[in-house]
């Protein structure tokens, strides 16, 4: 598959799971409110469903990040010239990814 293709590929997924991920909180929020299902699904349905298509979201945009490392590296690179600086934003960034994903394996451990 050309590279074009996979980042349309990516990009539409994305989309999909972000809109999943919005659509269900939504609905969670109203199923839990009201006491009702929706669809034929409760909460607990809702919620796995929300979690898991955050998980798919994380996943993408993971893979979305690696496939356009030499882009954000070239960017950071003009914009940040100090080695030292940069370094200490990709810490703050991974860390970031980190507080993201580290609650769901907990999570999913209490399965």
């Amino acid at each position: 598959m050309k590279k074009l293709n996979s980042n349309i590929l990516i990009d539409v997924l994305m989309l999909a799971a972000m809109a999943t991920v919005s659509g269900s909180g939504f609905l969670l929020e109203e199923v839990c409110r009201r006491g009702v299902t929706f669809l034929g699904l409760g909460r607990r349905m809702w919620a796995d469903i929300h979690l898991w298509s955050g998980i798919v979201l994380v996943v993408l945009l993971a893979l979305h990040i690696i496939l356009h490392w030499s882009t954000i590296n070239t960017f950071f690179k003009k914009t940040i010239p100090s080695c030292t600086v940069r370094y200490i934003v990709y810490i703050i960034l991974l860390a970031l990814v980190l507080i993201t994903i580290v609650p769901w394996f907990f999570y999913c451990l209490t399965l």
